[in-house]
């Protein structure tokens, strides 16, 4: 009994595909692999033994995105079906990891199904080009997105702002020393003021002052009760550009300011103001100290 005209279409269809591509980029299961072996080594063998209980030939088609563009190292998966019984052919992609389940799912939409009057090869060949040509403009549209995202990111870490802060106490010498030198360590200008109050103002990237009061709070006062931790930001203004700070590096400014009280820990305000006018800070300092300015 010769083998039915449609079974040995699609297997004529398949031994055309493997010439077509390598073994690593087409993939047989062990059960299409041996029926073709079979119809190879004899064509007019009698394959109903073999193809009994198997209503498909499968196989699996791994091909770059772009094997034209070396910056393109993303790859497609496409699983092809071939009816025994029938000259039907289904193609369909797996889905890559950088697509959603919306795209996903409207890319497998673009993929119209096969009409009986279609030559199957250039059925496959047709659709693997339209998928491959979908995935590169998605690519490309997510490319461009990175880059704007980057762009905006990088316009981000130059936004420099002046950040003031008021503590009811500042006194203690290695804590203050923190203040300087952690700042110091990611970039950040600005001045510590010790006594009653303490001032401390700092220069930089939000996220890097953030990050700054953070590990002030939990490595330099890890010996603090947390309800005396009482620090309060009373002021954050944005700077045009990096070349607006009004400081060129983090210092302590206490032993230049004069002091008075039975401790001496009260320094003198209109003193601090002079200097903050100076550096071209005064208002900031008027709106956070002397509730006047901005």
């Amino acid at each position: 009994m010769s083998n039915p005209p449609e079974l040995e279409a699609q297997l004529d269809l398949l031994q055309l595909l493997t010439s077509m591509y390598t073994p690593t980029e087409l993939l047989l299961p062990e059960s299409t692999q041996s029926i073709l072996d079979t119809y190879l080594n004899d064509p007019s063998s009698n394959l109903n033994g073999n193809v009994r209980g198997i209503e498909e030939l499968k196989c699996e088609l791994t091909l770059p995105i772009d094997e034209y563009d070396p910056t393109v190292d993303e790859e497609v998966i496409f699983q092809i079906h071939l009816p025994t019984s029938c000259r039907g052919v289904r193609i369909r992609p797996k889905q890559p990891l950088f697509l959603n389940r919306s795209q996903y799912e409207s890319l497998l939409e673009e993929i119209p199904v096969y009409d009986e009057g279609e030559e199957p090869c250039e059925y496959i060949l047709s659709r693997i080009e339209a998928v491959k040509l979908r995935l590169q403009c998605i690519l490309a549209e997510s490319a461009v997105h990175d880059k704007e995202g980057m762009v905006e990111e990088e316009e981000g870490d130059k936004q420099i702002d002046r950040v003031w802060f008021w503590l009811p106490s500042l006194s203690t010498r290695e804590k203050r020393d923190d203040m300087v030198n952690f700042a110091k360590e990611v970039g950040l200008t600005g001045f510590v003021l010790a006594g009653k109050p303490g001032i401390l103002c700092v220069e930089g990237n939000l996220q890097v002052i953030d990050k700054y009061m953070s590990r002030i709070k939990s490595e330099s006062w890890s010996d603090i009760p947390k309800h005396h931790k009482k620090i309060t930001e009373r002021l954050r203004r944005p700077l045009p550009s990096p070349d607006n700070r009004a400081f060129t590096d983090m210092k302590e400014i206490t032993d230049i300011i004069p002091h008075y009280g039975q401790y001496n820990h009260r320094g003198d305000m209109s003193e601090v103001k002079r200097l903050m006018d100076q550096w071209g800070v005064g208002d900031d300092f008027g709106a956070v100290v002397m509730n006047s300015g901005a």
